[in-house]
């Protein structure tokens, strides 16, 4: 009897003894931070989109992140490069298709962040979540620029922190700058930036003189102050005068800009398919194009040769101006159907503020990829390539050897010390003009790339597009509008 008492005690210490290390065991929640590295738990694997060509030596890079990742967050990436031509299509594919994935790339010029949103294909981020999930992201980047991402008040997405400013640049190829003996201070307006194109056209008959327009912020071009267009959209365009949206103010304050794209192309200074012109990086990291339109921030003359393998000079066009388009060049969104939601979020938050990782997935791998002279990085031949500033938290790179010292600081400060646009953070709630809105959005698709790259005389193209927009509903769209922005300024 006594040695059956004996045991049942052993055997009740034991359970007793399990109960309480399941009961502590930090591993069994979602966890923003710290190891699981002892969990039994398989690690969860996070698919992340990303806007770039595949880079090198992928396979050995993402095995180095994931042993860390799996260490410390038991979790995997699954980082999935979709080439810039393609990336509009395919997510759009992807988002209506359905597909297994978590993380993605969207912004207002790629992927369209508030169009997706307004799908529905984004989760909404709750203030409890993020704090939750993303605490290094929230401490980090500045309040006042997260207005510049809310939807209705909410949001969907967390902003990759980077130069948050735009300012307009334009690159020029270095060596071809200094063979033709240019002075680029004397580019003050469009006669002496086209005087510097025309100069490398007959220089280099074989090559390009520019990209062409495209991709360009047409509003700050040779301009003291930016225009505010509402969601990026000249054709209803805040006019700061009259507080009103219109539809012409845009194209009758940027006639120049239409006018001497139609004269690159015209002049066979850009590509014959500027237009349609799914890769420019071919070209451009070959030396055939010689100048394009790039935005400007500190240290980005290093960047543009860590891209292209090339020595460029960066032409300061614009003053700086942090509008709503700004904060929304450069975002991670989560998918509304994503299977884990919250480990996404951490995974980001992760990548976000472990430093380590960062500059594996920005540089590649040491030794591999890039050596380390005096503490910075020099890439090596064929070495892994990706944009930074869509991978979390870019002041997190290490410098390279090209880099001026101090870039981040001075960076950062620019950030803490940019003012903010009349509309800054007005972002229109689409659901009154929906079915007008996509009409106009369907026939700007249509008319875009005609202005962008002076396919046709703008004083012919903007009327008869503005035309078509009236007939699909354009007036009741700006009507909406104008009742909205007058709330937000008068809430402001």
């Amino acid at each position: 009897m006594k040695k059956k008492l004996i045991a049942l005690m052993m055997t009740c210490l034991m359970m007793g003894s399990a109960l309480v290390g399941c009961g502590s065991n930090p591993a069994s929640g979602e966890q923003s931070s710290g190891s699981q590295s002892g969990s039994a738990e398989e690690p969860v694997e996070i698919i992340w989109f990303v806007r770039n060509d595949m880079p090198e030596h992928y396979d050995e890079v993402m095995a180095a992140v994931n042993e860390k990742m799996k260490a410390d967050i038991n979790m995997t990436l699954d980082l999935r490069f979709i080439s810039p031509g393609d990336y509009n299509d395919k997510m759009q594919m992807t988002m209506a298709g359905g597909d297994e994935w978590d993380l993605c790339f969207t912004s207002h010029w790629a992927n369209n962040y508030v169009n997706a949103a307004g799908k529905g294909a984004y989760l909404e981020l709750t203030p409890e979540m993020l704090k939750e999930n993303a605490p290094h992201v929230m401490e980090t980047i500045p309040e006042k620029f997260w207005d510049g991402i809310r939807i209705n008040g909410n949001l969907y997405g967390m902003m990759n922190y980077q130069a948050m400013y735009d300012q307009c640049g334009f690159w020029f190829d270095k060596q071809a700058i200094e063979e033709q003996n240019i002075d680029l201070s004397t580019v003050k307006d469009w006669d002496s930036l086209n005087a510097v194109l025309d100069t490398l056209a007959k220089a280099y008959p074989d090559k390009y003189a520019t990209r062409g327009g495209g991709a360009m912020s047409a509003e700050g071009f040779f301009r003291k102050e930016w225009l505010s267009p509402v969601m990026n959209y000249p054709w209803l365009c805040y006019n700061p005068e009259t507080k009103k949206i219109e539809n012409e103010y845009f194209f009758e304050e940027n006639s120049e800009f239409y006018e001497n794209v139609k004269l690159w192309k015209d002049n066979n200074w850009t590509p014959a398919d500027a237009a349609t012109l799914k890769d420019e990086n071919t070209l451009i990291n070959s030396g055939k194009i010689l100048s394009r339109y790039s935005r400007n921030k500190p240290g980005v003359e290093a960047a543009l040769k860590a891209a292209s393998g090339r020595d460029r000079i960066q032409l300061v066009l614009s003053e700086p101006c942090v509008n709503t388009m700004a904060a929304q060049s450069t975002i991670t969104a989560v998918n509304v159907n994503s299977k884990h939601p919250e480990k996404a979020i951490q995974l980001f938050d992760y990548v976000f503020s472990n430093k380590e990782v960062a500059n594996m997935l920005f540089f590649g791998l040491e030794g591999l990829d890039y050596e380390l002279v005096d503490g910075r990085v020099k890439r090596l031949e064929g070495c892994w390539k990706v944009p930074q500033w869509e991978l979390g938290n870019q002041f997190n790179a290490m410098l390279t050897v090209e880099d001026p010292e101090g870039v981040w600081e001075e960076t950062i400060k620019g950030n803490e010390e940019a003012t903010l646009d009349a509309l800054f953070g007005f972002v229109p709630n689409r659901e009154p003009i929906e079915t007008e809105l996509a009409t106009c959005e369907a026939i700007w698709a249509e008319y875009k790339d005609i202005l962008m790259w002076g396919l046709r005389d703008y004083q012919e193209v903007v009327p008869e597009m503005l035309s078509k927009m009236r007939e699909a509903g354009l007036e009741k769209i700006t009507s909406e509008l104008q009742t909205q922005v007058d709330a937000f300024l008068a809430g402001k």
